[in-house]
């Protein structure tokens, strides 16, 4: 695999810039398309979850509810979960990209794209959560 990458990689010189591009690109650009996917539903969401909790916790008067009180707790706690669980799962994915690269199994265009992965994974614990807050409260729960 190494070998093919390498005899990919030695072009003419006049063509490598555009034949690097037209190898390396596509790959790139969906995974980089897939994470901004990801990253706008994720905004999406958190805008709703903070309009749902700022509404909820505008009122001083409301924290004496143990509903209200329940969701302020909540809202420290899954933060302390979900970037532990970030933090594990981007390490775990770093690993598996370390190990690859060890054993010659990346070829230059797997590097931006082995740290896409890792950068994915470190923030989908976190996406799945505040998905999961707007859909709890915009059902009024």
């Amino acid at each position: 695999m190494v070998a093919k990458s390498l005899a990919r990689l030695q072009v003419n010189r006049t063509n490598e810039d555009a034949r690097l591009f037209n190898w390396y690109m596509p790959r790139f650009t969906e995974a980089a398309w897939q994470a901004a996917s990801v990253s706008a539903s994720a905004a999406m969401a958190a805008s709703l979850t903070i309009a749902h909790r700022m509404t909820m916790l505008a009122d001083p008067s409301a924290m004496s509810d143990s509903k209200n009180h329940a969701e302020a707790m909540r809202m420290v706690t899954e933060k302390m979960d979900a970037a532990a669980e970030g933090s594990f799962a981007a390490a775990a994915e770093a690993s598996r990209f370390v190990m690859r690269s060890a054993m010659g199994q990346v070829s230059p265009d797997d590097i931006a794209h082995g740290l896409m992965k890792i950068g994915v994974a470190a923030t989908k614990p976190a996406t799945r959560k505040v998905k999961a807050n707007a859909r709890r409260l915009s059902a009024g729960g």
